[in-house]
């Protein structure tokens, strides 16, 4: 049975957006924090300041003061990956018995700390999951079919999440793994600007398809040595999302590839989670010794310290390994 009657999105963008209108569908109403008050008093006119063609569900309610988190028993972090510990300490403070869903795909900070990693040193008594998946906020909100990820170590938090989404467009399935489900979506935005400047640079769909399943191995291998599993990488956390994330400029971070190599680059890099992740990775990689080929490449070619056509090479003149290397 499920017991969640009040729900918030920690978090007026697009996703959160896209979900509350999702679980409205349903019947199931929500409120969404949001930071500004112009926000708040479009969202409470029934319109979304992201979709402007839907309608927005009267069952959603906008507020402001964060004062009101102490009224909801489960809030979803919809925020980008660098604000969410800040969000999580701000509901610690007001409402520390609530269950946490963290949606956004990321590292906790530049030292590659997960958020399950945070969650557990700082807030051990927290009861958490992770959302995550192959999943365009638009498409989701257009009603469109998605399957995505519900991970939690609390089997009872994931099934009633689950089930809030059940009859809707958006089918969750559920895991325990919470390392492997957060490590799964940071890593996927660097290989989608991987796949961008791979497009960018017209290197052909046979390098695309390389850089994608050669990013899974490496997902592989971070998630096992943090404790993961493995088989986390090859679900919708990690192949499914990193298809989607690397097959179209849809994604914000495939076109901030592409538009690297094209120098054209007006993207707002602040919601380029890839470049958030990058040096997160890198040294989360040299904190555990784990070799990332890709990921290094990708930060050499951010950090412009080598040409395209160098790392191309040196990644072909590596020395010739097994195909599946968990260590």
């Amino acid at each position: 049975m499920n017991n969640i009657k009040n729900i918030c999105f920690f978090g007026g963008g697009s996703w959160g957006q896209a979900l509350a209108i999702t679980l409205a569908r349903a019947g199931h109403p929500s409120s969404i924090l949001v930071s500004d008050k112009k926000r708040k008093k479009i969202l409470n006119s029934n319109k979304s300041s992201c979709f402007p063609d839907l309608k927005f569900p009267k069952l959603i309610k906008a507020f402001n003061d964060k004062q009101n988190l102490k009224n909801f028993d489960l809030i979803f972090i919809t925020t980008e990956s660098p604000r969410v510990e800040n969000s999580l300490s701000e509901i610690m403070k007001t409402n520390p018995k609530s269950n946490v869903i963290i949606t956004s795909k990321g590292f906790a900070n530049s030292k590659g700390e997960t958020f399950p990693e945070i969650i557990h040193k700082k807030y051990p008594n927290l009861t958490f999951g992770v959302l995550t998946g192959p999943t365009f906020a638009d498409e989701v909100a257009r009603n469109l079919p998605a399957a995505a990820l519900i991970a939690s170590k609390n089997k009872l938090l994931a099934e009633n999440v689950s089930n809030l989404f059940f009859n809707t467009s958006l089918r969750l399935y559920l895991s325990e793994d919470v390392i492997g489900a957060s490590i799964a979506g940071a890593i996927k935005n660097i290989m989608a600007i991987g796949a961008g400047i791979s497009d960018g640079l017209q290197l052909g769909d046979n390098a695309k398809a390389g850089l994608i399943t050669r990013g899974i191995e490496e997902t592989c291998r971070i998630i096992s040595r943090c404790g993961g599993k493995k088989e986390t990488a090859f679900g919708l956390a990690g192949i499914g999302d990193m298809t989607l994330t690397c097959s179209t400029p849809h994604s914000r971070n495939m076109k901030f590839g592409i538009d690297l190599v094209k120098k054209n680059n007006q993207n707002n890099n602040k919601l380029v989670e890839g470049l958030n992740a990058l040096n997160a990775a890198k040294n989360l990689s040299e904190r555990f010794e784990i070799e990332t080929p890709i990921i290094d490449s990708i930060n050499d070619i951010i950090n412009k310290k080598k040409n395209f056509e160098l790392i191309i090479s040196e990644l072909f003149k590596r020395p010739i390994k097994s195909e599946f290397r968990i260590k």
